[in-house]
């Protein structure tokens, strides 16, 4: 049985989906032509992941905690620090960091109305601009503010100062035809105080950065190129400092992350992860999938669990493009070429795909349906699928499994783990240690 093999671990953002009308009543992965991927479901064992729980819609940073063998209901801290981690800014204890989203809205009477919640997904120099705008907001109430931009219409704030907290609710309502919502502390607040006033000083924030975004000229030439204005930016998930024991420790391997997006990024370097910059790698649809997958199978030479993100599948689900979402799919398929051969030859590769959560391209956002998944390495007992799609892997030999389950087997495929109630120098107890705590004679 092969020893401490190798892992490349790839997520799909958002691959999971339901059968569209103008695909034939097909999902796009059944659609997709993807004989790399059935391949792979072919020679390995496939199944479905519900990776909370059963019908819970994940959110992106809470899946891939799951997925790497995270307790997300328990060591979940908010998405403000994976977004701030993954742009770089290192958090103080003093700091409370948000995710934010640039939308468009409507004025009626003295409420807002969010009608996009992504601003048609803006970036590029008119998201460049209006950043340059907000940066201008650097303090409230005796409290230093930072914001920047990341990727598209998404963006990272941070408030430093004494007194505040992140449990605070969301501004962003995350739904459309409703209101701008107003924070307000959580009813279960430790400190009620500093609750009210950060919520307070966010409510502030928000007011400020529409004034200055609603008339702006960027916005103006929106308008008129038929574009969706971006007047508003939108606070949620506040989050503070936190300590997590490192993928590392809890489960014995050396790890790398491939991604572009911030968030993905920032999961993977809060726990451990060092992180490859992939040329061509964009985080949108036109990213350089074959770049990634190369640059995985040269990680190897130094790492044992390498993390590919791709996130276009989801992109293109929240834009509703079933069509689209096939054909990048079929992109992905292409690409995996390099890694179906190195499969073929390298008898300590173990190889995951699956996705993080289903986001239906007929609706647009994150439901609880549960992803497909299969493994293909050497010590995997194969099942009799031979298509890689979320109805074909219903019969499949992993069963419908909960995300937190992924990583105890992959150290079972990968000659790693520990028989149950051993108790042997592995800070974990799941995993055959990398170094062994000799006795001395």
């Amino acid at each position: 049985m092969m020893m401490n093999g190798k892992v490349i671990f790839v997520v799909l953002d958002g691959l999971g989906d339901l059968p569209v009308r103008e695909l034939g009543w097909k999902t796009p992965l059944q659609h997709a032509k993807t004989p790399n991927l059935d391949y792979l479901a072919d020679v390995g064992i496939t199944g479905l992941i519900d990776i909370i729980s059963p019908g819970v819609p994940p959110g992106s940073d809470s899946a891939h905690l799951a997925l790497f063998g995270y307790d997300p209901i328990h060591e979940y801290p908010g998405r403000g620090p994976f977004e701030a981690a993954g742009y770089g800014f290192a958090l103080e204890d003093n700091e409370v960091a948000f995710r934010v989203n640039f939308a468009t809205v409507e004025n009626v009477g003295k409420t807002l109305i969010v009608k996009d919640r992504r601003a048609g997904r803006i970036s590029g120099e008119d998201a460049k601009e209006l950043t340059e705008s907000i940066k201008e907001i650097t303090e409230i109430d005796g409290v230093e503010i930072k914001f920047a931009h990341t990727l598209e219409h998404r963006g990272v704030l941070i408030f430093k100062g004494e007194n505040l907290s992140h449990e605070i609710t969301d501004v962003d309502p995350h739904a459309i035809n409703v209101p701008v919502l107003k924070s307000v502390p959580l009813k279960h607040a430790k400190n009620i105080s500093a609750a009210e006033k950060t919520a307070n000083i966010v409510n502030k924030w928000v007011k400020l950065v529409y004034e200055k975004l609603k008339d702006h000229p960027v916005n103006m030439k929106r308008k008129r190129e038929g574009k969706l204005p971006a007047q508003i930016a939108l606070p949620r998930g506040a989050g503070k400092r936190f300590s997590i024991e490192s993928f590392s420790e809890r489960w014995g391997f050396k790890p790398v992350g491939i991604a572009a997006g911030a968030l993905y990024k920032g999961v993977a370097r809060v726990l451990g992860f060092d992180l490859i910059d992939v040329p061509g790698a964009t985080g949108l649809p036109n990213t350089d999938v074959y770049a990634k997958f190369k640059y995985a199978i040269d990680a190897l030479k130094k790492y044992d669990f390498v993390f590919v993100h791709i996130k276009g599948t989801d992109t293109l689900s929240h834009k509703k493009d079933p069509l689209g979402k096939a054909r990048f799919i079929e992109k992905i398929d292409n690409a995996l070429e390099i890694i179906v051969d190195d499969i073929k030859r390298n008898d300590e590769l173990t190889l995951l795909i699956t996705g993080d959560h289903a986001t239906p391209s007929k609706i647009g956002y994150h439901t609880g349906h549960p992803v497909p998944i299969l493994i293909v390495g050497p010590n995997v007992r194969r099942d009799d699928i031979k298509m890689f799609n979320e109805f074909a892997v219903q019969k499949g030999g992993l069963g419908r499994i909960l995300g937190q389950h992924i990583m105890q087997i992959l150290l079972t495929y990968t000659g790693r783990a520990l028989e149950y109630g051993l108790k042997v120098s592995s800070s974990s107890l799941r995993y055959i240690p990398h170094k062994w705590n000799a006795l001395d004679f």
